[in-house]
């Protein structure tokens, strides 16, 4: 009997079973909402700042154990950069961070990055 291949990593079902910063944040200073019409994936992504860097990061959405994880990750890599830095982040980056999932949705991924790229163009 052969082993069926792992389709997510360790890491990214870490962060799907048990996300961290998911909730509703207390009056944020930017809260943008992104969704994968053709999943039905919603990721709204808030921020807080102190002068010019990121002080809270939350989520709240549902979605696939892509969309999910990478929300996670991505809230733990932003909070205390500054604007400038957050705004380089790439997706390369964030693919990184998850340790490369094997299957990989590159719309499932991006909804979180996409919902920061969008209120760090609003700052």
């Amino acid at each position: 009997m052969l082993d069926k291949p792992k389709i997510y990593n360790q890491n990214v079902m870490h962060h799907y079973q048990n996300p961290h910063n998911r909730g509703k944040m207390e009056d944020p200073d930017f809260s943008v909402t992104e969704e994968n019409p053709n999943c039905g994936d919603r990721i709204t992504l808030q921020l807080k700042f102190e002068g010019r860097k990121i002080s809270d990061v939350k989520f709240e959405g549902h979605g696939c154990v892509l969309s999910i994880g990478a929300a996670s990750i991505l809230t733990q890599m932003v909070r205390g950069l500054s604007i400038g830095d957050a705004r380089e982040l790439t997706m390369e980056d964030l693919v990184d961070n998850m340790g490369n999932p094997v299957k990989m949705r590159k719309d499932c991924v991006s909804l979180s990055l996409n919902a920061l790229n969008k209120a760090l163009s609003q700052w």
